[in-house]
């Protein structure tokens, strides 16, 4: 799981997600992390446990997540991070 998740949190830095906000914010932001952690083959527990480790996820980015991440695994988004085009939108390793 480390190296997944040391993977996830340079992404967010790369990209500069920013959780901070609300509404279209948030929920872009969140999408976009969903997408790139079912991408890593990532579950729910991996993900918030490696980047938001002893539950200091704020309530409103853990429900907003969660609801984002579960939607986005029953949907495969990890499938659009496969092609190489999202390298012109996104910096992550392939």
């Amino acid at each position: 799981m480390g190296e997944k998740v040391n993977l996830i949190e340079k992404f967010i830095n790369d990209n500069k997600l920013d959780f901070s906000g609300s509404g279209s914010d948030l929920n872009g932001n969140c999408v976009i992390l969903a997408g790139y952690a079912c991408y890593l083959e990532l579950t729910w527990d991996e993900l918030c446990k490696g980047i938001w480790p002893d539950d200091m996820i704020q309530p409103a980015i853990y429900e907003e997540l969660q609801r984002v991440f579960d939607y986005a695994q029953n949907h495969n988004y990890g499938e659009q991070w496969k092609d190489p085009n999202q390298h012109k939108v996104y910096v992550y390793p392939i």
